[in-house]
């Protein structure tokens, strides 16, 4: 049986041997040539590791060994980066700006806990663990990332892989703006209480197969991410939120405790998702379909659409109408959502005879007119029913008890016909605020 210490030399040697490979394929398809690169070893030739990093030539290895090592290391070369144990390799920057900044390409990390990255300034701050700017072919595997103001910030850089790492205790995971080709795949991200991967105008990357624990959004997709595959992850808490998004392919996630929500995006493809194990139903431009059984029903720029007899609870968003008419939601039950019924931008639909209980608002009608709310249960909302810049619609014969707020909240909304509704147990019935 071999000793421990000879198991440690063989770990090591096959490290190095993968970060080789690895390396030469970064290297061969940059410069279309393979050089040997030379190994240097931190602490045992260098005093820091950015002493070695300083020294190394394009394509070297830089073998960091177990410690801690408080440093802002800035990698401007070509090189591989290998600590010696991620979970006693800790690289920690001091909650500067950045724990390592890379601003070259063919870049190779794995093997470290980075923390101390960024700083934290009330709601906001600046600063990441890793920032990667205007950079390309950048390897980032089996690393732990924690108490970091962002985990790893990508901004304007291209082809990143980031693979199989542990993000946890963060204010916020992943970020990339201005990125594109950029793989996030297999990593945990968990106890990042802002979001988990955030896309800002960042095209044709892949969000595949992650595990997403808690946060405000799991995933968050923003201000032009288009083109983006987004497929085979587990969400749980804090769902997706697609906002001024479009052409996305979004495909086989599961989400529990709170699925998804789209604001101005379009030409998304969205299928096989679910949440709390119930099927996401995602429609677009479409007219005449019924809709039984989901978890969550999202409808985008629809026509006579019916959901009937739908049981949502815990998905954020239960009913989702964006610029949808002539539809209609009948005889549901909408249980723990924060809104239950959201319509926005559309007109002549019914909600009727449902079930609809404690959730931060039951129904929310939003620059919509012509719509029908009638026949409906409310119970133990924060807010039953509540209209903002929406004109023309009917609320009547509902019963609207113990909101723990107000029961109808009219927000800059007139032309509305209420009446014949039954109030119980209300902290307030009904409040009108104009501008």
């Amino acid at each position: 049986m071999l000793a421990r210490e000879n198991w440690k030399t063989i770990t090591i040697i096959l490290a190095l041997s993968l970060a080789i490979i690895i390396y030469s394929v970064f290297v061969i398809a940059l410069v279309g040539v393979f050089t040997m690169p030379r190994l240097r070893i931190v602490p045992s030739e260098y005093e820091s590791i950015q002493e070695a990093v300083n020294e190394a030539l394009d394509g070297d290895i830089i073998y960091v060994k177990a410690g801690i090592y408080q440093e802002n290391l800035v990698i401007d070369k070509p090189i591989i980066l290998i600590g010696e144990d991620p979970r006693r390799t800790l690289l920690d920057g001091g909650m500067s700006d950045y724990t390592i900044l890379i601003k070259r390409g063919s870049v190779v990390i794995t093997g470290f806990t980075i923390t101390g990255g960024g700083t934290i300034i009330n709601i906001g701050g600046r600063g990441a663990g890793l920032q990667i700017y205007n950079s390309s072919r950048v390897l980032v595997f089996r690393n732990y990332f924690t108490g970091n103001r962002m985990a790893i910030y990508i901004h304007s850089s291209s082809d990143i892989l980031i693979i199989e790492n542990l993000i946890y205790g963060n204010r916020e995971g992943i970020y990339l703006t201005g990125s594109k080709r950029v793989i996030v795949s297999e990593n945990i991200l968990t106890d990042n209480p802002s979001f988990g991967i955030h896309l800002r105008s960042s095209k044709e990357n892949m969000i595949h197969r992650n595990m997403i624990i808690g946060g405000i959004n799991g995933i968050y997709l923003y201000d032009e991410a288009d083109r983006n595959e987004v497929s085979e992850n587990v969400i749980k808490g804090g769902g997706m939120l697609i906002l001024g998004s479009s052409s996305n392919q979004i495909v086989d996630n599961i989400f529990a405790d709170k699925g998804m929500f789209f604001s101005n995006s379009y030409t998304n493809f969205v299928s096989g998702n679910k949440v709390n194990d119930r099927p996401i139903v995602y429609l677009e431009m479409a007219s005449g379909e019924a809709v039984e059984g989901a978890g969550q029903v999202i409808l985008v720029n629809c026509e006579n659409i019916t959901i009937m007899g739908v049981n949502a609870s815990s998905a954020g968003v239960a009913i989702e109408f964006w610029n949808t008419n002539n539809s209609r939601v009948v005889e549901s039950k909408l249980a723990n959502n924060e809104i239950a019924v959201y319509i926005h931008s559309s007109s002549n639909n019914k909600i009727l005879r449902s079930v609809i209980t404690s959730n931060y608002i039951g129904i929310l009608l939003s620059s919509s007119h012509n719509n029908v709310v009638s026949d409906n249960t409310f119970a133990l909302n924060l807010f039953g029913i509540a209209l903002r810049d929406s004109y023309d619609n009917t609320i009547n014969d509902n019963m609207i008890s113990d909101s723990l707020n107000v029961g109808i909240l009219l927000l800059n909304s007139s032309r509305n016909a209420i009446y014949e509704n039954i109030f119980m147990n209300n902290s307030k019935d009904m409040v009108d605020i104009k501008p």
